[in-house]
């Protein structure tokens, strides 16, 4: 509320003044030297879109030069503790704020939105302080390699093949989080690296080893030509698992029921259906449960049934493998 009161004061100030851009607009390469900053354009219709508008274009800027993928960054923050290295958001809009996170942008500025009347629109620049900005991501580069080496010698110290993979992957998705960083820097200050002691690809080649030896049995009852047991099966492949018939560091026992229903249209056909799951790992401990129900019809009971199959198969592919990568991520934080 204060920051609408403020910028609505500001709105009121312009109105009654000139509406010609101001010289750090104008000529921002004197305010804004390239070799100091890196500074992005932003205009809209209120002072917050400007904001956003110049969000999104600095991120443009860095996003370039980034090669990590995004769903890689998305589980590291889901596993770690980001409150030491979040930005500052209050002063912010909730949309900007969260295009800032999103975005992973360090240490963003922004001038005060000035009304233009000739475009009828707010400009705004967004800066970012190069060897200032440097210096916070060479810190948080430094810290992340420490936890990396952490996490590389506690999966060198277990014997347990489920922890092992954990670890590895940890220090993997945080090897990740910190190429991100090193590319970023890059662009703040070119030739200015910091060299890991294990890259993201040497880890990426570690866990993947290590998740050969965690070997899932998979049963399930009510699966039709072993359908359901084949789309668990692909989505385990898929995460780098392999299935065995017994004997199997984890469990999976799942269930397909469908069940004819009468809808009272006389034209199609209506079946019901519902799948759950349970993973327990050698200890017999739920590590996983999973439950999705659903209603499918067709000209006939037989393709009815079919789309359910494919219903189910589709979960599997989608929501059971994220969890399952899930439930390895944040192995540590279970016991």
């Amino acid at each position: 509320m204060k920051r609408h009161i403020i910028l609505l004061l500001t709105f009121i100030v312009i109105w009654n003044c000139s509406g010609s851009l101001p010289d750090w607009y104008t000529k921002r390469d004197e305010y804004f030297p390239d070799k100091d900053y890196i500074v992005s354009k932003g205009w809209g219709g209120t002072p917050e879109k400007a904001i956003e508008q110049a969000t999104i274009n600095m991120a443009q800027i860095f996003s370039t030069h980034i090669t990590v993928e995004k769903n890689i960054l998305e589980r590291y923050e889901s596993i770690s503790d980001m409150r030491n290295i979040s930005e500052n958001f209050y002063e912010f809009s909730e949309e900007t704020a969260r295009l800032i996170s999103d975005q992973h942008l360090v240490n963003i500025n922004f001038k005060e939105p000035v009304w233009d009347r000739k475009s009828k629109s707010f400009y705004t620049l967004g800066y970012i302080q190069r060897s200032e900005t440097a210096r916070i991501l060479i810190d948080r580069i430094k810290r992340e390699q420490e936890n990396i080496e952490y996490y590389v010698r506690m999966a060198y110290s277990t014997n347990e093949a489920v922890e092992k993979y954990h670890y590895y992957t940890i220090a993997w998705l945080t090897a990740g989080r910190n190429l991100m960083m090193r590319e970023q820097l890059d662009v703040l200050i070119p030739g200015v690296g910091i060299n890991p002691i294990y890259t993201f690809a040497e880890l990426g080649e570690l866990k993947d080893k290590a998740a050969e030896n965690i070997r899932f049995v998979i049963l399930v009852e009510g699966d039709k030509n072993d359908r359901v047991k084949q789309a668990l099966r692909t989505a385990i492949n898929k995460v780098g698992f392999n299935t065995v018939e017994k004997d199997g560091l984890l469990n999976i026992r799942a269930k397909a029921m469908i069940k004819d229903i009468d809808i009272d249209q006389k034209s199609l056909s209506f079946v019901s259906w519902e799948f759950q799951l349970i993973m327990t790992d050698y200890q017999n401990v739920i590590g996983l449960s999973m439950m999705k129900n659903g209603r499918e019809g067709s000209t006939n009971t037989e393709n009815a049934q079919m789309h359910a199959f494919e219903r189910i198969q589709k979960f599997i592919e989608n929501e059971f493998q994220f969890r399952l990568m899930e439930y390895f991520d944040k192995l540590g934080n279970k016991q």
